[in-house]
This record gives C-alpha cells, structure tokens and sequence, in this order.
C-alpha cells in the first residue's frame, strides 16, 4: 500500500500517442495510465516508462503524461468539463514567409537563428534531422515539441509563435528575446544588486513555474546564462 507521501501511481495523458510496436501503449487525451515501473532498465529506453491501461501492460513516452493530481476532481474519467485539457492549436507558418538572419544560438533540437515573420522579430529554432532517421518522425518530433511549447504560458518563459511542419524546413518560430544571452550583459558591467535580485527572482520563477506548475511538468537539464 502506497504511503501518503509516496509518488502518485496513476498519470493522465495530455498528448495522444499510437503505439509503434506490440510493446507499446496507445494513448488518447484523457487515458489514466498507472504507472508500474520509471526504470529505463525496465522499458528499454530513456524517456519511456512502463505502465497499465485498460488491463494491458506495455511501455510509453514519459513526456506525454502528467501527474493525476495536476487535475482537479472533474477531470477524473467520466468527467465532461472540456476545461480539464487545454486546446493545443498550433500556428502552422509558411517558412516562406519567414526572413532568417544570423545565427544566434546552437542546441540538442539544432540551430537557432534571428529572424523576421511578417515584420515581427522572432528565433527561429530549425530542427537537426538524423538521415538514419525517417522523415516522418522527425516531422512528428517537431510537431510534439511545438505542442509542449504551446502548453506553456508563463512570462518567463519564451512563448512559441508557431511552427513549420513542411520538409525540409522543419521548424519552431518563438518569441524573440532581444536581450541577448545573460553572461554577455554581465560580462564587464557593474550592475546594480537590485537588478541582479530582480533577474534571478524572474529565472526562479519561470523554473519553477516548469516544475511545479506546468501542465506537463518539465526539468530543465541545461539552464546556462549562455
């Protein structure tokens, strides 16, 4: 019997899944999962967890379920509240439309570059595609890490724009932060403490808000002022 300060054992899905394999679980908006193993040793892989649904037990994508208790008591199956699940609608931008300039970053998803959307300055993150890897998935990648992004709404937290979803130019077009990085506006100024308090108070609260508060709760693995 779980203790009242064990990890809840039952996560609902926020994103639709469809199993690739015999070994996988299908999930649809809404589907409660209980989760019987988070052991990568135990489903095979990094990122998917083991679980049963509908008395089948199989292995699924950890990012697409959120904690039970992150729903309140109309959620629960059965409820009708179309409240319970925020509608994710994604901004589909034609790449055309947008006007890349410099690069201004390189991460895990790939480039990152300044650009214009129809006379808004944005980045635009173009995702790096393995050619071991099928197009498809990668375009389905990307489509599900637009969906992560949309979910978020937080003022510390950069927003996403929209996405394009057409090969080759498979991409994500989010908020622009003009600022630049944080380590090049510290390098060499004398910044009041005030300011300095009031900065890390406002990367506090935006990690926090990805911990605890997020609908699909998220770990920031890379958090650098670079």
């Amino acid at each position: 019997e779980l203790g009242s300060d064990a990890p809840l054992p039952y996560w609902t899905a926020v994103f639709e899944y469809e199993a690739a394999g015999e070994d996988e679980l299908t999930l649809r908006l809404g589907d409660v999962v209980e989760v019987l193993s988070k052991d990568s040793q135990v489903s095979g892989d990094e990122g998917w967890w083991t679980g049963q649904l509908n008395q089948r037990v199989g292995i699924f994508p950890s990012n697409y379920v959120t904690p039970r208790s992150a729903f309140s008591s109309r959620c629960q199956p059965g409820g009708e509240d179309p409240s319970c699940y925020p509608p994710i609608q994604l901004l589909e931008i034609d790449f055309a439309e947008l006007t890349l300039e410099e690069i201004i970053g390189i991460g895990g998803f790939g480039k990152v570059y300044r650009a214009f959307w129809i006379g808004d300055e944005v980045a635009v993150k173009a995702a790096r595609h393995d050619p071991d890897e099928d197009i498809s998935q990668t375009i389905e990648n990307v489509r599900q890490e637009a969906k992560l992004f949309a979910m978020l709404k937080h003022p510390n937290i950069i927003a996403l724009r929209g996405v394009c979803l057409k090969e080759p130019n498979l991409c994500l077009v989010m908020e622009f932060a003009r600022g630049g990085p944080l380590n090049r506006v510290l390098s060499g100024k004398r910044i009041p403490p005030d300011i300095l308090v009031n900065w890390a108070v406002q990367i506090a609260r935006g990690m926090n808000y990805l911990h605890d508060e997020a609908i699909v709760p998220i770990i920031h693995r890379d958090l650098k002022s670079s």
